[in-house]
């Protein structure tokens, strides 16, 4: 049995231990560690009711734990085969160095770019003693697998637009758009710079550019350049030599039509894209955290989600220009006995499939490991795969005997 402490036990957090727990047939033993005594119990809660439903055994624990407190992570790193950091990306940081430092596989789902380049820098350096794992989630993570598998064919690449979105099944404001993952972590891929390849050329564009409009399965979508979305799929396909001067490549979020410009007013026109800002003369600070609150203040959360993931390649196949698509939508599902958001169930059963990947020897077990380096076949072979490909048969695979 291996032990995995997840770091971190909000919405998604608490599903990754849950689904570790409920599709892993007693592999896996889990310590979730946050510091919200709520997030514990209601995770606590779900764990109760899986306990009587799967045939296999359970073992879980929770730690009331600071992330900010260096020391406290790593003892609670102590004994732990596995880490997957399910932290804000402002606390990611110095996680990885402490995991590999104490001989624990790590793992995690952060679109931060910054924070995925020191993960690499271990690895680059040569000092890696376990699996680095960044970017397993569905935007990075899935994403990235899905989209090197449909380019395997190409021997030379023009287009390859990579789009995620979670969106609100039933939208009533304006922006469109419920809280169904972490203001947080959408705040701060709106804000950062995004790495895309414009005319063969590898280049930082601002988030929220880049915006288009697409129909799928009837309704109408826009998408934007988001951050962090591409993971290391440009350097990949660069290293094999598939982009030429003309190749553009690109990750872009998928919301509905006008939530694009509503968040361009509220981050750059107002001007709360910024960090470290100094506190006007009424000691108010405008800055990225304000906007991080406001969207938890104001926008409501909700379960009823989609995930839709649409992916384009154009390039050249057997001689000649052909375009090849992917597209999945994934609902909200109701097993083990509650209902699951479609972005919690896809984000928790990315990572869970490559750790689990990882415990059978069926990914490289130490150093940076990328998304793209697992193939979309042996990721779907996984009962976690079943989350993209037919979530409503989960709980069905984690149940049988």
């Amino acid at each position: 049995m291996k032990n995995v402490l997840v770091l971190g036990g909000g919405k998604v957090g608490k599903s990754v231990a849950e689904l570790f727990l409920a599709c892993g047939r007693g592999e896996y033993r889990v310590t979730l560690a946050d510091r919200d005594e709520a997030n514990l119990r209601e995770a606590a809660e779900n764990i109760g009711r899986l306990k009587s439903l799967v045939p296999h055994p359970t073992e879980f624990i929770t730690l009331k734990l600071d992330a900010s407190d260096k020391a406290a992570v790593r003892e609670a790193l102590k004994g732990q085969h596995y880490v997957v950091c399910m932290l804000p990306y402002n606390f990611v940081a110095g996680i990885a160095e402490a995991a590999n430092d104490m001989g624990v596989h790590y793992f995690d789902v952060t679109e931060d770019v910054e924070t995925t380049e020191q993960v690499k820098q271990i690895a680059a350096g040569g000092k890696a003693k376990v699996a680095l794992v960044p970017q397993c989630g569905l935007a990075p993570g899935y994403v990235a697998i899905a989209a090197y598998d449909i380019t395997r064919d190409f021997t030379m690449l023009h287009d390859l637009t990579l789009r995620v979105g979670a969106l609100p099944q039933f939208p009533t404001n304006a922006p469109k758009y419920n809280i169904t993952w972490s203001a947080a972590g959408v705040v701060n891929e709106y804000c950062e710079p995004c790495n895309v390849m414009l005319d063969g050329r590898t280049v930082k564009v601002p988030a929220l550019e880049g915006l288009e409009h697409f129909s799928f399965e009837a309704l109408e979508y826009e998408a934007f350049y988001t951050s962090g979305g591409v993971g290391t799929l440009i350097e990949t396909l660069v290293g094999e030599k598939k982009t030429c001067d003309e190749t553009r490549i690109a990750y872009k979020t998928i919301r509905y039509p006008g939530h694009r410009d509503l968040m361009k007013f509220l981050l750059q026109d107002l001007r709360l894209n910024v960090e470290h800002v100094p506190a006007n003369k009424n000691g108010r600070t405008f800055d990225r955290a304000l906007a991080i609150d406001l969207l938890d203040h104001a926008v409501a959360r909700t379960l009823q989600d989609v995930v839709v993931v649409f992916i384009n390649a154009i390039g050249v196949k057997d001689g000649r220009r052909e375009q090849i698509n992917f597209r999945r939508s994934i609902h909200s599902t109701k097993m083990f006995g509650r209902v699951w958001p479609a972005i919690e169930l896809t984000t928790a059963a990315g990572v869970c499939a490559m750790v689990d990947l990882h415990r059978l020897g069926k990914i490289r077990q130490t150093g940076l490991v990328r998304q793209e380096e697992c193939s979309l076949e042996t990721f779907n072979k996984t009962i976690f795969g079943l989350a993209y490909e037919a979530p409503d048969k989960i709980e069905a695979a984690a149940l049988a005997k």
